[in-house]
């Protein structure tokens, strides 16, 4: 068992697959200082050393063990497993599910942009290739967790589908060499093949292992279940990681508790203050407009929405429904909260509910297509969100409360998402990656069309207004927190050049749609998650030496 002190312990984030061990087993890589760090620790030393800041992601190890690679939200980079100055290899379309180090060079890699699927890209750097792309008419939503395989014989790969949760996920494998994909596990994600010849995958939250062929890529034995209690995250990630040697590390699912995250408020010099929540998975929080109360997601294993009330300092739940709910956002009034829900059967639509516990969630639409609530008008008579579809991926759309209608506000075969209205409903900021990297831009509102201003310049996601419309903030590709005042006038838009407010290491990880992070009445702090490593028990990592003989005997005929 690997254990360390709090701050150089293995910080779990939630989303991402944060563990790797070299092909030889000798050297395990993980994030650890509250998810701000990348360590490598020697087997055969006590102490890890910190590689890499900047609240890396996704981490994994080339062929010879010399490098690891990592994602910084969008930006993926590597830096030598002794230590260096990192480099930066490319800017991905969309955070980061999961990368892999082929034989012949290239790193195979997946995000969470579902026009997307593993995308290919030379360990040296430069512009990725596409390799695979979800078929959204089949009900696929996307590929990740990527795993090469020996030889670069080819790549195995989760695929999510619609209808919410891991259980409809499959494992696939891509061949190299012929360009085809095939299905090998219905019902499992984030498959590993082993040197002993097999498959070890999540399925239903615990571990289980199946013989493969790799030269016909199929399996060719039966499935059995694993004593090991291995965590996985909610994107369907393990957190274990195999060498070649037969040595596996893992985190034992027990250690669930220090995936939580807590609050703070962080003014602009830094300085936090701890909002005093337990702690818990925390994803979206979102502030009352009359600043009373915070409305978060939970992602636990119930996906629900709650309520953090500042006067009594008490969290209650606001959503019941067994289905996911998820991406709160608040009526103008502070009296409801919008929010996509996976209940009844469908797929992710808009709902919204009281927060004074009169009643119950009302449906506001209804569509096959997944949907995102990002933006409610000054007014409170629409709702900005962001739609999935089949030919042309993530749209922004706006619906109309009265008459309840859904029409498209920007829609081209790029993504555009996390639309949101400025105070004085004059302006649409959003984020579209047609450049080839996600860009913030602003666009007069509710006429789009009249014209198209660039605010990022190196990247950014998850656009926000200051409560007076005077600033606008945005993440960087590499996570820092941004902020452009805002000089517009008439029908002309005109902000300042981006200046960075905060680093990375507050604005934790979330999904595509949707912010990390909110701001206050008067600007001066924003609502951050903060990895709450500090208030729970660092975890443990377990080695397991000469593994295959033991999965040799679990998996015999």
């Amino acid at each position: 068992t690997i254990t360390s002190p709090a701050a150089t312990a293995l910080t779990i984030t939630g989303n991402s697959r944060d563990l790797a061990i070299t092909p030889d087993g000798s050297r395990v890589v993980y994030v650890g200082d509250s998810g701000s760090q990348l360590f490598v620790r020697s087997l055969e030393e006590l102490d890890p050393v910190a590689v890499a800041g900047g609240a890396p992601r996704d981490v994994f190890t080339s062929p010879d063990g010399q490098w690891v690679g990592f994602f910084r939200l969008f930006v993926l980079s590597k830096v030598p497993i002794t230590g260096g100055p990192p480099v930066t290899l490319t800017i991905g379309d969309g955070l980061s599910r999961g990368a892999t180090w082929a034989e012949d060079g290239t790193i195979i890699f997946a995000t969470q942009n579902a026009a997307t699927g593993l995308q290919r890209v030379s360990a040296n750097g430069g512009e990725p290739t596409v390799l695979t792309r979800p078929d959204h008419a089949r009900g696929e939503v996307d590929h990740v967790w990527p795993e090469v395989l020996p030889g670069d014989r080819g790549v195995l790969f989760t695929v999510t589908s619609s209808g919410g949760g891991l259980d409809p996920a499959q494992i696939a494998v891509l061949d190299l060499q012929s360009g085809t994909t095939k299905v090998l596990v219905r019902g499992g994600s984030d498959a590993h093949y082993t040197a002993s010849g097999h498959l070890v995958y999540i399925a239903g939250g615990a571990l289980r292992a199946v013989p493969f062929d790799l030269r016909r890529l199929e399996i060719s034995g039966t499935t059995v279940p694993l004593p090991a209690k291995v965590m996985s995250t909610t994107t369907g990630a393990g957190l274990l990681a195999i060498a070649g040697n037969g040595t596996m590390v893992y985190v034992d699912a027990s250690s669930e508790t220090s995936a939580a995250r807590t609050l703070a408020w962080v003014d602009r010099s830094g300085r936090e203050e701890l909002l005093g929540l337990p702690a818990r998975n925390y994803v979206h929080p979102r502030l009352s407009p009359d600043a009373s109360a915070i409305a978060v997601s939970i992602a636990d294993a119930e996906e629900d929405i709650w309520l953090w009330e500042f006067a009594r300092r008490a969290l209650t739940r606001l959503t019941f429904d067994p289905a996911t709910d998820h991406y709160p956002l608040w009526t103008p009034d502070s009296r409801r909260v919008v929010f996509s829900s996976e209940r009844d059967g469908g797929t992710q639509n808009l709902f919204w509910q009281r927060v004074d516990g009169v009643g119950t969630a009302e449906r506001l639409t209804l569509s096959d297509n997944v949907q995102q609530p990002t933006g409610v008008s000054p007014s409170g008579d629409a709702v900005i969100l962001q739609e999935i579809a089949p030919t042309t991926g993530r749209d922004v759309m706006r619906l109309t409360l009265s008459p309840r209608t859904v029409a498209p506000l920007l829609q081209t075969p790029f993504d555009e998402r996390n639309g949101t209205i400025s105070p004085d409903g004059r302006w649409l900021a959003y984020e579209a990656d047609g450049s080839g990297r996600s860009e913030v831009y602003v666009r007069p509102y509710p006429n789009v069309a009249d014209g198209q201003w660039q605010v990022s310049t190196s990247g950014g996601t998850k656009p926000l207004w200051s409560h007076k419309g005077d600033e606008l903030f945005y993440l960087a590709a590499d996570g820092a927190l941004m902020t452009v005042r805002v000089n517009a006038s008439g029908a002309t838009w005109n902000g300042s050049v981006p200046a960075k407010l905060l680093e990375a290491y507050w604005n934790g990880e979330g999904a595509v749609a949707g912010r990390t992070y909110d701001v206050s009445p008067d600007s001066r702090r924003f609502l951050m998650i903060k990895q709450a490593g500090a208030n729970v028990a660092p975890p443990s990592v377990i080695v397991v030496q000469n593994w295959f003989a033991e999965l040799g005997r679990l998996t015999a005929p």
